[in-house]
């Protein structure tokens, strides 16, 4: 939630206010600035500790300066962050320890990443800024892993000496360089019966209206993503019911048997909720296309969202419109998981398939890579969700609001009996009461980017074939760069699913890692 460089020899020197943040000598702090946050600087005698704030609708805007600010009161505040049921993050300064702090809320809808060296940090919500033009050592176990589908979430990264925050967890960045403190791990409870008479799908219903009403929306300048599927049905419709009609709606509509369905479910949701509704032809924005992005040097990040060129197109027009907020469905699926015994679970469980790409040697590495982060109460891929559209929305000037990304909500929703968090039944029973109709529980087919992927695969074949035998991925013993060029020469719209989801995640890979200038 900053943008900040900097120096320790600096830390010792006078506090100064400017624009958006404060300055130490000559580094600077930007905070980032936005009608949904308000922070909080605490400028004490060793420590000085900015706060930046999802705020509530009652709740200031701008920044509170405290001048001499005892460090009795510095701890209250950051003790009281342990509570705090909205997204938030601290940076702290120990002038005296010559240390800088970062720790991020257990929700984090906005990491920030840090390149350190032995004479100053750099901390950036926009990793591409962060990275600049110079080169960085890539770490391949890492790398590895994200070829073979494999998560490394953590605060280590595919690139050496590039630190990220992670959920719940703490940054330390000294002369020596930079630790992480990971969180305690939760242990979930299990499921419980539910009391006689309990109507739980209003119960859910009203929970996430609450979260949403929490908020200083404004409906002029509040838009909601509305896909067409499940999660982003009830956060547009729990949004509209506190905004009102008129509220901006927006998606990817795609075309073929599912995007007649996904049609109708949207037409269904606009009249229910009210929206003024923006849809993008997805055939349009295939990836990989010249002017996309990717063509660019750490413009994406691998594991960023698939589909950044039909986001970037959206986001585009939102701030056009003057939206400014942006209510989103992303981790809803994560809130259904299941137990150690219950018939889904076992499925999770299972190893992943060899990769394609790699060699067994190779494969080997990218499992010995795999995030053992400490577990939580919301999964791994809830923050990854997240991050992986960070990036675009700030860029956007757009707040991205993600009701799902609860605690308290992924507590309630863990604790209830299987039959409810089974195939999501719960959140299908919510929306046929909700919409009168039981479109979501009898014929929902998910909608999916995988023909307009495809596409985009199949009509820049040379551009991604130059792009892999220049890409520094080509030169790894564990990598088959025979295999992944072979593929790519294939009839990619007949490709296997198993093997389409590697290559994509290679040719993400290689786009990040390519050289400057880009190839034509």
């Amino acid at each position: 939630m900053l943008h900040a460089d900097l120096a320790f020899d600096d830390l010792p020197a006078p506090l100064g206010l400017i624009e958006g943040g404060f300055s130490i000598g000559r580094s600077r702090v930007q905070l980032v600035q936005h009608r949904m946050l308000r922070a909080v600087l605490l400028e004490g005698a060793d420590r000085i500790v900015a706060i930046v704030l999802e705020r509530f609708a009652d709740d200031p805007e701008g920044i509170e300066h405290v001048v001499d600010a005892p460090d009795g009161l510095i701890q209250e505040h950051l003790d009281e962050l342990e509570e705090y049921p909205l997204d938030f993050a601290a940076l702290t300064i120990d002038r005296r320890r010559r240390a800088i702090r970062y720790t991020a809320s257990p929700t984090i809808s906005i990491p920030v990443y840090c390149l350190a060296t032995e004479s100053r940090a750099r901390f950036d919500w926009d990793y591409a800024r962060l990275l600049g033009p110079g080169h960085h050592e890539v770490v391949w176990d890492y790398a590895l892993a994200h070829i073979a589908g494999i998560s490394t979430y953590g605060p280590a990264t595919m690139l050496s000496g590039l630190h990220r925050a992670t959920a719940g967890a703490t940054l330390v960045v000294t002369t020596a360089g930079v630790k992480a403190i990971l969180p305690e791990p939760v242990r979930h409870d299990g499921p419980r019966e539910l009391p006689p008479g309990v109507d739980i799908e209003t119960l859910f219903r009203e929970t996430v209206i609450s979260i949403l009403d929490a908020r200083p929306l404004d409906p002029r300048r509040t838009a909601v993503e509305l896909s067409g599927g499940m999660d982003s049905a009830l956060t547009a419709l729990a949004t509209a019911h506190l905004t009102g009609d008129g509220a901006m709606s927006i998606g990817a509509q795609f075309d073929g048997a599912m995007g007649e369905a996904q049609r109708a479910r949207r037409l269904l949701l606009c009249r229910a909720g009210g929206f003024a509704d923006l849809s993008l032809p997805a055939d349009r924005y295939a990836p990989f296309a010249p002017q996309s992005l990717r063509r660019h040097r750490h413009q994406v990040w691998p594991e960023d969202e698939n589909y950044p060129e039909i986001f970037e197109a959206a986001f585009h027009m939102l701030r056009a419109a003057g939206i400014d907020t942006l209510v989103s469905g992303f981790g809803g699926d994560e809130l259904y998981f299941s137990y150690r015994g219950e018939a889904e679970e076992e499925g999770g469980t299972a190893e992943p398939p060899p990769c394609p790409f790699l060699t067994a040697r190779g494969m080997a590495t990218a499992l010995g890579a795999r995030s053992t982060y400490p577990s939580a109460w919301l999964q791994q891929t809830c923050w990854q969700s997240a991050a992986s559209q960070s990036q675009r929305v700030l860029r956007y000037g757009l707040w991205p609001v993600y009701p799902y990304l609860n605690v308290a909500l992924a507590r309630f929703v863990s604790r209830l009996p299987a039959s409810f968090r089974r195939d999501r039944h719960l959140l299908r029973r919510t929306l046929t009461r909700w919409l009168g109709d039981p479109v979501f529980e009898t014929t929902y087919v998910k909608e999916s980017f995988d023909p307009v992927a495809r596409r985009g695969i199949s009509e820049n074949r040379v551009y991604l074939q130059q792009l892999i035998e220049q890409s520094p991925l080509s030169h790894h013993g564990e990598i088959d760069t025979a295999a992944i060029l072979s593929a790519l020469a294939g009839d990619v719209h007949r490709m296997d699913r198993a093997t389409y989801n590697a290559l994509f995640r290679v040719l993400k890979l290689a786009c990040f890692l390519q050289a400057e200038p880009p190839l034509e």
